[in-house]
């Protein structure tokens, strides 16, 4: 098999004005990125669930008006990182993920879900892997 199609391609940064587009944006880097992580496709269903979900709430909880958020896929797993946010925003982004029926679905499809404080602000980390 060609060498080049199982690269694991750079992380991609990706920094969108708050507003409609956002999730539009990050839903074609996420399944871009996923395709040479080799995410199945259910996995790729879900992680663009969690940008949906995200992209409704984060515009409102940055700390310059764009949503920046860096993608890195690899091994059969998708990483986001999305920031920097307001303090105490990630918590909030989170918590935002709550929906009627089905729970939080940001904490429930996530297999790693992380918080980090820098200076700038907090860091969202999400991490999805392939089942099985």
């Amino acid at each position: 098999m060609n060498e080049l199609a199982h690269s694991t391609p750079e992380p991609s940064c990706v920094s969108v004005a708050a507003g409609p587009l956002v999730a539009p944006v990050l839903r074609r880097v996420v399944g871009m990125i996923a395709a040479h992580a080799e995410l199945p496709v259910d996995r790729l269903d879900e992680a663009l669930l969690l940008i949906d979900s995200i992209a409704e709430h984060a515009g409102d909880l940055t700390t310059d008006g764009r949503v920046t958020t860096t993608v890195a896929g690899g091994d059969r797993t998708l990483t986001l990182e999305l920031g920097p946010l307001r303090a105490g925003s990630a918590t909030e982004l989170v918590q935002s993920g709550a929906l009627p029926g089905l729970g939080n679905v940001i904490e429930r499809l996530s297999d790693e879900l992380a918080i980090d404080v820098t200076d700038g602000g907090e860091l969202l980390r999400v991490q999805l892997r392939a089942r099985g």
